[in-house]
């Protein structure tokens, strides 16, 4: 993706070379302003992603394409773009996001009010009861529960794969500077009391919907 996923598609790029892979490193698609599509209703923000982007590289069609993008929040970009990569003629559309998926919106800036609006939920809800607890695990997720995850995002947005960098793996990048960085939107571990509650209060309105096999507690 345009500004966001360049620094992530360098290093990924960079690292399929070093496995002999053949992978192109290109943008193929444009940005036609620069104004958020995260805030606002669910008609506006497609309204405005669908005014935002456009496939600008010709050579799309025929050939596999790899988005790469910083995160995925609600799906509406991602399940754009792939429908604007699938028109211009090509032939799979995958996506590696660089970071694990986001269980929780930052409640001091993102205009996300409730957890459902988030992709992870809304793939979770259509899990087997007993995958869905193990999901719950959210940074600490088995990989089996992640691929879950990653199947039900890219069925629901039409791409051929959706992959998630591993919580482990951010971590590792972060070193010594872990306790400096929120990670609450991964692990729902809120930085503040405030924040914490607003955050269990919504998951248990959430979780009484959804049927789970294990007994679950959450701090009020």
């Amino acid at each position: 993706m345009p500004n966001t996923g360049a620094p992530y598609a360098d290093g990924l790029f960079a690292s399929l070379a070093k496995q002999g892979m053949l992978a192109e490193r290109c943008d193929v698609l444009t940005t036609q302003f620069l104004e958020r599509t995260l805030i606002d209703t669910a008609g506006d923000r497609r309204s405005r992603i669908a005014k935002k982007y456009r496939v600008s590289q010709p050579g799309v069609a025929g050939r596999t394409i790899v988005i790469v993008d910083e995160a995925l929040i609600r799906g509406d970009t991602s399940q754009a773009v792939t429908a604007m990569l699938h028109d211009a003629g090509a032939k799979a559309a995958h996506w590696a996001i660089g970071s694990p998926p986001i269980v929780a919106p930052n409640y001091y800036g993102i205009g996300i009010e409730t957890l459902d609006e988030l992709a992870f939920w809304q793939a979770l809800k259509r899990l087997r009861p007993t995958l869905r607890a193990k999901c719950l695990r959210f940074h600490q997720m088995e990989p089996r529960a992640l691929r879950a995850i990653e199947s039900e995002i890219a069925a629901a947005t039409k791409a051929a794969t959706i992959t998630y960098l591993p919580f482990r793996a951010l971590v590792s990048l972060l070193a010594h500077r872990q306790e400096h960085i929120d990670l609450s939107a991964f692990t729902l571990e809120m930085p503040t009391a405030a924040g914490r509650q607003r955050a269990h209060r919504n998951l248990k309105a959430l979780l009484a919907a959804i049927p789970i096999p294990l007994p679950l507690e959450f701090g009020s």
